[in-house]
């Protein structure tokens, strides 16, 4: 143990010693080759500190020859800053007492410093008076840097223990527990006292404490590694879930000495492997559901009669265009807009033309978006074959709206065709009026109006409630009293949205721009420009009146964000073209329509239409 300061046993000075006998001539020889071969250093000074005497070992230690040091001072060895020890050694020989077992410090001859432990002793002469002293010195350099080492080994142990993400802990070989690194009280939040011992059970689910400590017990008694899963609780109150571990440390004769163990947080692992057992749950269900829808599919188009395969090639086109679209969407649903321009897109030319598309924004649950995608489909499938889209003339109003009855909010959609040829209703009913009817009826839970009249097809479908929403989806009611299941006026009688609406068209490409200017004067729009700068396009609002617009992104060395603002600031729809990806538009862009070139007019016609007419409206 180090001191900071001298410790001294006491000496009687009084009265006088005896006088010790004289030595032989043989114990004189003893004695002296004791002293000489003694592996501690021992030396004799006089009361003013002058060596007299220096053994072997005080030559080894201090590295001075007996013929340089006798007749030096002490104080040669000693550092400056330790001068103040010698006048205390001094003092405390002069007054009879033994300075023992004193650590402190002291100079090699080469000037290096040597940790020591001295005992330092009164010597007395015949009379019994002091006349000097004995020193016996132990070099502890090697148990200081022993010291050393441990600490360090301490220190770096401490810190692994405290800074490893695992809860960490010792225990005896019964089980006791008897030191937890830093982690553990971070996370517990409880004290020494509380958790030594089995004072872990406390912290522990009661639904798994008692399954745990038999499994930790019985490995206690037969010396096997420990290892098991259960949930802790924290200092927040909350459970987390631990993989706990346990090793047992044997001494040299192979017995278990202490168990050395780890909890470590698996909480999250544990829930991606439930999550990972739900997916795969999921992901079989579907597969079979899938597997049977294509068997029901396969069976009715068989049943329907002739060009089986093309018929159930067309059907399976259909609904993998609708899994796409769920797919995208994580299995989320889908909008009614996406549904519409999945299922119609062999039909895209029409569409703002002869097909009109009407309706809020509305995201469906995926199987009711599954049951409509289909039925859409054979609902445009008829409609090309034997109804309006069979001529050059007939047209399809789509319509869909959020009806609220009762505090309820319900999903309305209808399909009406007119100018096609008379309808004649069917005389057998096939898979397609299954899939019209029976299967959206299951899916949306009320019966399908379905109605042949001769002028046109006219296709009505409500939702029982709201569970055809995704639970996530705020609806917008806006207008509960349009009636959808009544026929509304054919499209082409009906009053155009566009006849003589001024639009800014925006284009660089001089070619482009005079062809986008003149399907939209062929539509009825009274274009504004074109031209094919920002500055070109702010001084054209300046001087006049614009309705709408069509703004290409990239201009010649500009993008038209500034002029996208502008329009956005003074409430002024566009529709927004580009080469690019629409996710690659900027957010000036973000709120209008999208139209990625090459351009198709009737797209384009049908976004600006839609824009002019409601603001709230989908743009398809």
């Amino acid at each position: 143990m180090k001191r900071d300061r001298l410790s001294s046993a006491p000496s009687p000075v009084a009265p006088a010693p005896a006088p010790a006998p004289a030595l032989s001539a043989a114990e004189s020889s003893w004695l002296s080759a004791i002293i000489t071969s003694s592996s501690d250093a021992i030396i004799s000074k006089n009361l003013d500190g002058i060596i007299a005497s220096w053994n072997p070992a005080a030559e080894r230690v201090f590295g001075y020859t007996p013929q340089e040091i006798i007749g030096q001072s002490i104080r040669v060895l000693i550092p400056e800053d330790r001068q103040s020890e010698e006048d205390e050694i001094l003092a405390t020989i002069q007054a009879g007492r033994t300075v023992a077992d004193f650590e402190t410090i002291r100079l090699h001859k080469d000037g290096s410093a040597i940790p020591i432990m001295v005992t330092v002793s009164p010597v007395h002469d015949k009379s019994g008076t002091i006349v000097g002293a004995s020193k016996i010195v132990r070099d502890i350099s090697r148990e200081h840097e022993n010291q050393e080492r441990l600490r360090q080994s301490e220190a770096q142990f401490k810190a692994l223990a405290d800074n490893i993400p695992q809860l960490a802990w010792m225990s005896d070989p019964e089980g006791q527990i008897f030191w937890y690194n830093k982690r553990w009280y971070e996370y517990t939040g409880a004290d020494e006292e509380t958790t030594r011992g089995h004072g872990w059970r406390s912290v522990h689910h009661p639904e798994h404490e008692a399954r745990a400590t038999e499994h930790f017990l019985n490995s206690l008694k037969t010396g096997q590694v420990w290892e098991d899963t259960f949930p802790l609780r924290g200092k927040n109150g909350k459970f987390r879930w631990f993989l706990s571990r346990a090793l047992p440390i044997h001494d040299k004769d192979g017995q278990i000495e202490m168990w050395f163990g780890t909890n470590t947080d698996v909480t999250e692992q544990k829930q991606r492997e439930e999550q990972i057992q739900l997916l795969l749950g999921e992901v079989n269900h579907r597969a079979k559901n899938m597997l049977t829808l294509v068997q029901a599919i396969a069976r009715q188009t068989m049943a329907s009669g002739d060009n089986f395969m093309d018929r159930f090639a067309e059907r399976m086109r259909s609904l993998a265009s609708s899994q796409d679209l769920l797919v995208s969407s994580g299995w989320r649903g889908a909008r009614v807009e996406d549904i519409m321009n999945s299922q119609l897109a062999h039909l895209e030319d029409f569409i703002g033309t002869r097909i009109k598309l009407e309706g809020p924004h509305v995201r469906l649950t995926s199987a009711a978006a599954q049951s409509l995608g289909m039925a859409l489909h054979e609902l445009a499938t008829n409609a090309g074959k034997y109804g309006a889209l069979s001529n050059d003339t007939g047209q399809v109003d789509i319509r869909w709206n959020i009806r609220q009855e009762d505090g309820t909010n319900r999903f309305e959609i209808s399909w009406t065709e007119s100018g096609g040829p008379p309808v004649i209703a069917p005389d057998r009913r096939g898979f397609g009026s299954t899939v019209i009817e029976r299967m959206t009826r299951i899916a949306f839970g009320y019966p399908v109006k379905l109605d042949f009249a001769p002028e046109g097809l006219h296709w009505h479908l409500i939702s029982v409630d709201d569970r055809v929403f995704e639970a996530d989806f705020v609806a917008e009611v806006k207008d509960s009293s349009v009636d959808l299941s009544r026929s509304p006026r054919s499209p082409a009688t009906a009053q155009s949205s566009t006849a003589g609406r001024r639009v800014l068209v925006v284009e660089d490409e001089a070619i482009i721009a005079i062809d986008m200017a003149a399907a939209l004067e062929d539509a009825g729009f009274c274009v504004v420009g074109p031209v094919g700068s920002v500055y070109e396009a702010m001084k054209l609002l300046d001087e006049q009146v614009c309705d709408c617009a069509v703004l290409d992104i990239n201009l010649a060395g500009e993008t038209s964000a500034p002029l996208a603002s502008r329009l956005l600031t003074s409430e002024i729809p566009f529709v927004t073209v580009s080469g690019n990806t629409q996710e690659s538009i900027t957010e000036e862009f973000s709120q209008s329509p999208f139209l990625s070139k090459p351009i198709v007019t009737s797209k384009l016609l049908s976004k600006l239409s839609t824009i002019l007419r409601e603001p709230d409206h989908v743009v398809s």
